[in-house]
């Protein structure tokens, strides 16, 4: 029977320790090698032959989706599929965009993972159940955007976003430290960091930015404060 070799790069010892241990169960499936950072990761992919690399999107040294960018143009012919607890949409989409073959939730069960792993070579997408009818839907909305915008909102911190929306919103810098109870240097510091990630010059921009995003629309513009959760 021939192997699958597969590199799983996650932070967590538990996760790693946790597949490898599930796996060996599986005479086809067989991790060769553990990275807990994408650089790690990236010298396993150039020294060690790999059919599938299994990788978490929160990553110590870089963004989840640039560590998918690198690995696929080091090595295109690897399969790259993402597990990970982020549920969010905008995440599936990037990392399909940034070359990514699957997108599995660690709340997912592990025969998932199995499955996941001996279908990646049939040249199809592989989502968690639950995800597939989201990301179709999602992707067909924002098609159209032909520059990568989502990707550069979800570099943002989650601070960075609840400012960012505000800002968007129409917001002053001594209301939005009132909402969300920080100093008005400290949204300063926010609005020069949101700026330079998306290459905004403007609250106008954020505005325009946030509509073409969906993150504001036009009728709610100003009429009522966004809601931070």
């Amino acid at each position: 029977m021939e192997k699958l070799n597969i590199l799983l790069i996650d932070e967590q010892p538990v996760v790693r320790e946790g597949l490898e241990s599930f796996l060996m169960d599986y005479a086809d499936l067989d991790i060769v090698a553990f990275a807990n950072k994408a650089q790690d990761g990236l010298k396993q992919v150039r020294i060690r032959p790999l059919d599938v690399v299994l990788m978490d999107l929160a990553l110590p040294d870089m963004s989840g989706r640039e560590a998918i960018r690198l690995i696929h143009s080091e090595n295109p012919k690897v399969a790259i599929i993402v597990y990970s607890d982020r549920s969010d949409e905008a995440f599936v989409y990037q990392s399909l965009k940034a070359g990514a073959r699957g997108y599995l939730l660690k709340s997912s069960p592990l025969q998932d993972v199995v499955n996941a792993l001996r279908r990646i070579n049939l040249d199809e997408y592989i989502l968690s159940p639950e995800l597939s009818p989201k990301i179709i839907a999602f992707y067909l909305e924002h098609r159209d955007l032909g520059e990568d915008h989502l990707g550069d909102y979800q570099e943002l911190t989650g601070r960075e976003k609840q400012v960012f929306r505000l800002l968007a919103n129409g917001g002053i810098t001594r209301e939005i430290a009132a909402v969300l109870s920080i100093s008005p240097k400290t949204v300063a510091k926010h609005r020069t960091s949101i700026k330079k990630k998306l290459s905004l010059n403007s609250s106008v921009e954020m505005t325009q930015y946030a509509m073409r995003i969906g993150i504001l629309n036009q009728e709610d513009f100003k009429k009522e404060p966004i809601q931070i959760l």
